[in-house]
């Protein structure tokens, strides 16, 4: 073998070697440039009674559903109630300021159901639970003025921690008779 073909098999390992470091190195700087949103995957999951949990970062969404009457029964600009329970698993408090989804106008926060639509701004203190199910004059979540019927068809929900990050969740919706029916669904 001739010292060019053995100079130029040995060039070709070298620039072989330099291009599987420079990738690994690509690799790495791209993870540590990330943010942590996106390093919290978020995650979703049904549970044994049919609704959904889910979770991102240290925030966890648990029994998230939807109450509605029967489809006969829901018309467009009906106001649904929205339930979950939020557990905040980190040393800090966290904060859920948004809500949305495409099949209603806007979500809300209300102390009861009867009391005043406000924006979603609420905070889950550290190593705390907050309880946003129903219940007679329960805080809850509520999408108002869906803009067609839901049935029985989950929905996808998204919900915004500004530190933890955004998790989209399929929703189910849920017939009234299953829950205790706070807030009555009807356009306030």
């Amino acid at each position: 073998m001739d010292t060019s073909s053995h100079r130029r098999r040995t060039d070709l390992r070298r620039a072989a070697a330099l291009c599987v470091l420079l990738a690994a190195c690509l690799v790495l700087a791209l993870q540590a440039c990330g943010s942590p949103r996106q390093h919290a995957r978020p995650q979703a999951t049904w549970s044994r009674n049919g609704l959904v949990d889910g979770q991102v970062g240290a925030v966890r969404l648990l029994h998230v559903h939807i109450l509605a009457p029967p489809m006969n029964e829901q018309k467009a600009g009906d106001d649904l109630g929205l339930y979950l329970t939020l557990v905040n698993n980190s040393d800090r408090p966290q904060t859920l300021d948004g809500v949305s989804t495409v099949h209603a106008e806007r979500v809300v926060y209300r102390e009861g159901p009867s009391s005043p639509q406000q924006a979603v701004d609420v905070t889950i203190p550290p190593h705390g639970v907050l309880s946003l199910q129903q219940g007679h004059d329960r805080p809850h979540l509520e999408l108002v003025d869906i803009h067609r019927p839901l049935g029985a068809t989950p929905v996808d929900v998204t919900f915004r921690f500004p530190t933890a990050g955004t998790i989209t969740l399929r929703i189910p919706v849920l017939p009234l008779s299953r829950g205790a029916g706070s807030p009555t669904p009807g356009h306030s």
